[in-house]
């Protein structure tokens, strides 16, 4: 994994750190399933689960962006030669700069309240079945 994407994961984990409502989370599983046994475990698990797929979302998600970039270059020189696709790519490097150094807005979406409700319901039920698939596999590794 590249420098870049490194990096882009250790500032997605410092601000699920430092940002996400874990105990909140904790505390809704807790109601909703009163046979967890250790919050701390419960707590440990969701972070570092958490954590992990946002890890693995950002390194694919780059290395998509990596190919579709090589693909992008390719049909550039089969349309343009190698010397003016160069020549395109940096033109549209500067553009994509210059929006930048604009200080664009930036495109935020977030769920309302409700729809995080309705997530959680929809997730109730699923809990029993990840407990026996947690059982199944911790019994699995004991073998």
């Amino acid at each position: 994994m590249d420098v870049e994407t490194r990096g882009m994961i250790s500032g997605m984990v410092d601000y699920a750190f430092e940002k996400q409502s874990v105990l909140e989370t904790i505390k809704w599983v807790l109601e909703a399933d009163d046979r967890v046994i250790s919050p701390e475990d419960l707590a440990l698990g969701y972070v570092v689960g958490s954590l992990m797929n946002i890890a693995d979302k950002v390194a694919s998600r780059r290395k998509l962006e990596a190919k579709l970039e090589k693909q992008y270059k390719k049909r550039l020189e089969k349309i343009y030669g190698k010397e003016k696709a160069a020549i395109e790519l940096r033109e549209s490097d500067i553009r994509l700069e210059k929006r930048r150094a604009k200080g664009g807005r930036q495109i935020k979406s977030e769920l309302t309240e409700e729809e995080t409700d309705d997530i959680k319901n929809m997730l109730i039920p699923m809990i029993q079945r990840f407990r026996e698939k947690i059982r199944k596999e911790l019994a699995m590794r004991r073998i």
